[in-house]
């Protein structure tokens, strides 16, 4: 999804969001090459503009955690 964090419309934040029912251990591989090695990898290339990558499992939380890492991303 493209997300205006404060850097305004001309430099939106392509966030990449997987929702989980369940915690569901199996692809953890998935998430640290996301976290380790995709993520780095596009925004070092600076040719795709700025990414990132977000994990939810408690659907309680979803609207918080969005919010917490909108704001990480922005600083």
């Amino acid at each position: 999804m493209l997300v205006n964090d404060g850097h305004g419309d001309d430099n939106l934040l392509h966030l990449i969001v997987e929702i989980k029912a369940t915690d569901v251990r199996t692809p953890k591989e998935k998430k640290a090459t996301m976290e380790t090695y995709w993520v780095p990898g596009v925004n070092n290339s600076s040719k795709y503009g700025r990414w990132a990558f977000v994990e939810f499992t408690e659907v309680y939380q979803i609207e918080a955690d969005f919010a917490a890492k909108v704001a990480a991303d922005h600083k």
